[in-house]
């Protein structure tokens, strides 16, 4: 036979045809994939010196857990920010005041109160907080200072606290990788 059609075994190999051995009976293996019983037990005594690769690929998935061993789980990447919220407040808000709220929950504290000074410093008369319940007090005042705004005025101030969040955002990621 030639050497493409075939495979040679190795210690690797018949350690793992043993170990699969203690968990597969050779009656599964042999009906599982159609592989003769007398066959199998030759590769387990380790009669046979060389597999076929039709052979091989029958066997294979079922040795596969062994080879490889077990997938690592992998880890959703960290969370920057604040989880969702569910509160029928919140779904009864316009999209710019989800925008403000999310973008807002990545600061931290020191930034978020300049954040409000800065909103209210665009307004000309102060503004009253807002009282939703599901809110911050902090969020409440950036939002009521949010809503006394023009409708001109909250897309500026929206945009340049968007451009900041981004950047945030990017800051921390560069410090999480």
């Amino acid at each position: 036979m030639s050497d493409k059609s075939e495979r040679n075994f190795n210690k690797e190999f018949l350690d793992i045809i043993d170990k699969c051995s203690d968990n597969l009976s050779f009656e599964d293996i042999s009906r599982l994939n159609g592989i003769r019983l007398e066959l199998l037990r030759r590769y387990i005594d380790r009669q046979a010196k060389n597999i076929r690769n039709e052979t091989w690929d029958k066997i294979y998935p079922l040795l596969k857990p062994y080879l490889e061993g077990p997938e690592p789980i992998k880890e959703p990447p960290p969370r920057i920010g604040t989880s969702y919220r569910r509160h029928p407040e919140l779904v009864e808000m316009i999209s710019e005041q989800k925008i403000l709220l999310d973008e807002f929950a990545i600061f931290g504290e020191k930034e978020k109160r300049q954040i409000i000074k800065k909103f209210a410093a665009a307004l000309e008369t102060p503004a009253e907080a807002t009282k939703y319940t599901s809110l911050s007090a902090q969020e409440n005042e950036l939002m009521g200072h949010f809503m006394a705004m023009s409708k001109e005025l909250r897309e500026e101030m929206l945009a340049d606290l968007t451009a900041e969040a981004t950047a945030e955002v990017r800051r921390q990621r560069e410090l999480l990788f």
